[in-house]
């Protein structure tokens, strides 16, 4: 269900932007043709607008990160900020209105891919370490650097130990600390049976409501999280 969710809120918000774009582009250029074109498109684009919403909103009630931080309230506020703005600019065909309208809901689109409202991926990488470190205070003791500052390897590496960490801070909030929480169609790791590259995989590109960590968490660092899943979980499914 909620693979579908997202698939029909994505086709919504791409054909949203698309008309936005589109009549926008249209007001600068020939608003006889803008005026022509809207009332064509009126109906689909009620239609749109509404799964647009709908979806988001289905899929902001199964997002454990919108508590990661403030990106989910900043990008709802940039939504709802360029409707009446919109709404304003197309109706008296003010240009730089219409225009700014675009942006908000492409900036809305940017935090809501990056979870950030830097559009900076790392800012929500960040806030889940924040978030496991305040519930869980001994994880501030885990090291999490393979090698000293001298350039050798640190005796005190834990490779295991650091995936909890930050599997606790990046992947507990929607698969639980225990594997089974299965939020946003998060699987239940405890009967997983994917192997080491595999799990790698998905993290570094993703897979359905799962986004890719690639750009999240260094290579030591999803290693790390193969390591404990693995340990912690995967003996479990077979």
């Amino acid at each position: 269900m909620m693979t579908g969710l997202l698939h029909t809120h994505t086709l919504s918000v791409v054909l949203f932007l698309l008309i936005y774009l589109i009549k926008c582009v249209l007001l600068w250029t020939n608003t006889a043709r803008l005026d022509a074109f809207a009332q064509k498109i009126r109906i689909p684009e009620m239609i749109v607008s509404a799964l647009f919403l709908i979806t988001g909103l289905a899929l902001a009630y199964n997002n454990a990160s919108i508590g990661v931080g403030s990106w989910f309230w900043v990008k709802l506020g940039a939504v709802f900020a360029a409707i009446p703005v919109a709404v304003v600019g197309y109706r008296r065909h003010n240009k730089y209105l219409a225009t700014l309208s675009l942006l908000l809901i492409l900036y809305a689109y940017g935090v809501s891919e990056t979870k950030s409202a830097r559009m900076n991926k790392k800012d929500f990488a960040e806030a889940g370490r924040q978030m496991a470190l305040a519930n869980h205070p001994e994880l501030s003791a885990v090291v999490t650097d393979p090698m000293d500052s001298s350039g050798k390897t640190n005796a005190n590496y834990d490779l295991v130990a650091h995936g909890k960490s930050v599997f606790l801070a990046q992947c507990a909030l929607c698969h639980g600390e225990d594997g089974k929480k299965g939020l946003g169609g998060a699987k239940n790791l405890e009967e997983t049976r994917l192997d080491k590259n595999q799990i790698m995989d998905l993290l570094l590109k993703g897979k359905n409501t799962m986004p890719s960590y690639r750009n999240v968490l260094s290579e030591q660092e999803m290693m790390a999280v193969v390591a404990y899943v693995k340990i912690r979980f995967a003996s479990k499914g077979h």
